[in-house]
């Protein structure tokens, strides 16, 4: 089970419990329609639901309920839905995660320098913001952990996930449920928020040495890929053997409860 510590401010967590209520007082196929629709990004078939709590974008509400869902909190159906979800996403990330780690010893990193050059190339317009933010400065400076590996020398322990890290997982997630499979375009949701496949070129660790600007991306979208990770590792805490054996469907379970 991963400890990522979601760091919300009070009005977020209100404006979620506000948002969760009024489901709690919904119909059932209304819940339903909700949580499948917020799944596939459709945000027409949330807004009734969402409305007046847009601060944030519909990814970044995928990623709460994706989190909520991991956690059983929509019942074991949804759960192992979620689960499903998440599990396939943090295999078809290891990829990446192994080169960001791969890269503290000198190793090449193919993919994450590929999609790196191709975002600064065709897709800065969509990452600009974020530069002009702050985010991935912040990212590339206060360093982290993959694991129990340091990024670097002076790196800090990975930072508690931040609302940038819940957006971009939700725009994951949201990948997974419409059918990408390669690592690339996951990648791709979870830098730019939107999915796609990149042409094979830059995925063959072609194009010399890297510039400052490109070294400093790949970077941190390495530590932002083990943000995204960590959240898909989320799951409940184990139950105590007295709790799950005190649960009626489970007194009777020979070798375990009896």
């Amino acid at each position: 089970m991963s400890r990522a510590h979601l760091h919300l401010t009070v009005n977020e967590r209100e404006t979620i419990q506000q948002v969760v209520e009024q489901l709690q007082n919904a119909e059932a196929q209304e819940v339903d329609l909700f949580l499948q629709s917020l799944t596939y990004g459709n945000e027409g078939s949330v807004r009734r639901f969402l409305k007046g709590a847009y601060n944030h974008p519909v990814t970044w509400w995928i990623g709460v309920f994706q989190l909520q869902m991991q956690k059983g909190m929509w019942g074991s159906r949804r759960q192992a839905s979620a689960s499903m979800r998440a599990s396939f996403l943090s295999q078809a990330l290891r990829p990446v995660w192994n080169e960001a780690v791969g890269t503290l010893d000198g190793n090449d990193a193919p993919i994450l320098a590929g999609i790196a050059r191709y975002n600064l190339k065709y897709r800065k317009a969509d990452i600009a913001g974020r530069f002009a933010g702050g985010q991935f400065t912040n990212y590339a400076s206060t360093g982290g952990r993959f694991g129990n590996t340091r990024l670097s020398s002076n790196a800090k322990r990975v930072r508690m996930v931040t609302n940038f890290g819940i957006a971009s997982y939700g725009a994951a997630i949201k990948a997974v449920a419409m059918g990408y499979v390669r690592v690339e375009a996951l990648v791709q949701a979870v830098l730019t928020g939107r999915p796609e496949n990149l042409p094979a070129s830059y995925l063959r660790g072609a194009g010399g040495a890297m510039s400052a600007e490109e070294a400093k991306l790949m970077q941190a979208l390495g530590l932002l890929v083990a943000e995204v990770e960590q959240l898909a590792r989320i799951a409940p805490s184990p139950v105590p053997i007295e709790e799950f054996c005190a649960r009626p469907e489970n007194v009777n379970l020979a070798g375990v409860c009896k």
